[in-house]
């Protein structure tokens, strides 16, 4: 369930401040693989549930001490789209400056609630077009009942051209905790659109 707290941008083919269905479906594949627990394990989502969202799926564990943001699988898509492999990248190396607190700070809590987080992302093309990154981000557990990990899944129109390059990732315009059954962090998102 989506959180009150959000912005008014439009994510294309979906109503003001609404999520796509794919990323709806993502969310009902965590929720199958919980099995009546508060996050489900990593061992648990199955691989032929999360097939059709896999090439664009990721696997993140914070370092709490550091803090950092590591990826820890990384789906074929985001090779594509980097040119390399990022398994063991931080991904707040990737992220502006001036929000890195903020992604690390949100990760955390969506461990520590638990709960998920929704937003959407505008990124200028090379080409000069726009673009829209949805990012879908829940927690699981890499095998105990606490959230130690995430798990991310990026949705964005693709052309039939292929992957577009990406010149400029901005900063996120819509963004939204998910209430998974264990209430909403305090964190004000406004920080990630530079409100």
């Amino acid at each position: 369930m989506l959180s009150t707290q959000a912005s008014p941008f439009q994510l294309p083919g979906c109503p003001a401040g609404m999520r796509s269905a794919e990323s709806v479906a993502f969310e009902e594949v965590w929720e199958a693989s919980r099995d009546g627990v508060a996050v489900p394990r990593r061992s648990a989502i199955e691989l032929r549930r999360i097939a059709e969202f896999a090439r664009w799926f990721a696997i993140i564990e914070p370092d709490r001490e550091t803090p950092a943001l590591p990826f820890r699988l990384v789906g074929s898509g985001f090779f594509e789209f980097f040119g390399y492999d990022l398994t063991g990248i931080d991904y707040l190396t990737l992220t502006d400056p001036a929000i890195r607190q903020l992604a690390y700070d949100s990760v955390v809590a969506c461990l520590d609630q638990p709960c998920g987080l929704w937003q959407a992302t505008p990124a200028t093309t090379t080409d000069r077009s726009g673009l829209i990154y949805e990012y879908t981000i829940l927690p699981i557990s890499k095998g105990g009942s606490r959230a130690d990990q995430i798990v991310v899944y990026v949705n964005f129109e693709k052309p039939d051209t292929g992957i577009p390059a990406v010149d400029r990732v901005e900063r996120s315009r819509v963004w939204h905790w998910l209430d998974i059954g264990h209430g909403v962090p305090r964190i004000d998102l406004g920080a990630f659109a530079g409100a």
